[in-house]
């Protein structure tokens, strides 16, 4: 089958274990939706770690996570997978999650840095965004609104705290050479800043993309 055949199974299994776990736990009552959403978040964002360390070529590596654009796409449509879809509103993150993914692969994995930027880029969003979320909902006292939304300052520190954390442990997993601080510093600046102005699951695709650009960029 070859290393790429073997990462790109082991990569359909992780992915549907993560979505039928939320799935399964959403529908027994133990979770909420917003929770289930954010399992899966996490899940497949930290999937980004394994699939630069097991992918050898890029399109084998985009390979999962475009056939999961598909599988949104019909999802969103259909209501396939609950646990994955908004409640309400008209939220894209679903599908630009794994576009991300897509786009940063194809653009970044050959370059010299890139593999370690975009997995930091991803894994920033993974982290960050959920952390963001369930704090500010849990502990957002102090809101400021963006558009008809709402965040909380506490969400944003939650943010930029995980962001550095993912940068970080991207710098150790990937077995590249830790990225300066300042530079840690100024990405995760920017990803709580993209994360904060973002409508409409905007940020899935705007965070992973401006963090990784910055990172390649002065990294």
């Amino acid at each position: 089958m070859g290393r790429d055949g073997v990462a790109i199974a082991l990569s359909f299994v992780v992915v549907l274990a993560v979505v039928g776990l939320a799935e399964a736990l959403r529908r027994s009552g133990r979770i909420s939706f917003d929770l289930s959403r954010k399992i899966i978040h996490v899940g497949v964002g930290t999937w980004i770690v394994p699939t630069v360390l097991l992918f050898e070529r890029a399109w084998a590596a985009a390979l999962p996570p475009a056939r999961c654009v598909l599988l949104n796409l019909a999802s969103r449509r259909l209501g396939l997978v609950r646990a994955m879809e908004e409640e309400a509103g008209d939220n894209r993150g679903t599908v630009l999650f794994p576009l991300s993914f897509v786009i940063l692969i194809l653009l970044f994995w050959n370059l010299e840095g890139g593999r370690a930027a975009l997995a930091a880029g991803i894994l920033v969003l993974a982290w960050g965004d959920a952390a963001a979320a369930l704090v500010g909902r849990r502990w957002g006292r102090h809101r400021y609104r963006v558009g008809t939304g709402w965040r909380s300052i506490e969400g944003s520190i939650a943010m930029f705290v995980l962001s550095v954390v993912a940068i970080i442990a991207v710098g150790f997993w990937v077995g590249a050479s830790p990225y300066p601080f300042p530079i840690i510093l100024l990405a995760a600046a920017v990803a709580t800043l993209l994360e904060a102005g973002s409508r409409w699951g905007m940020d899935n695709l705007l965070v992973p993309l401006g963090t990784t650009v910055l990172l390649w960029g002065l990294g």
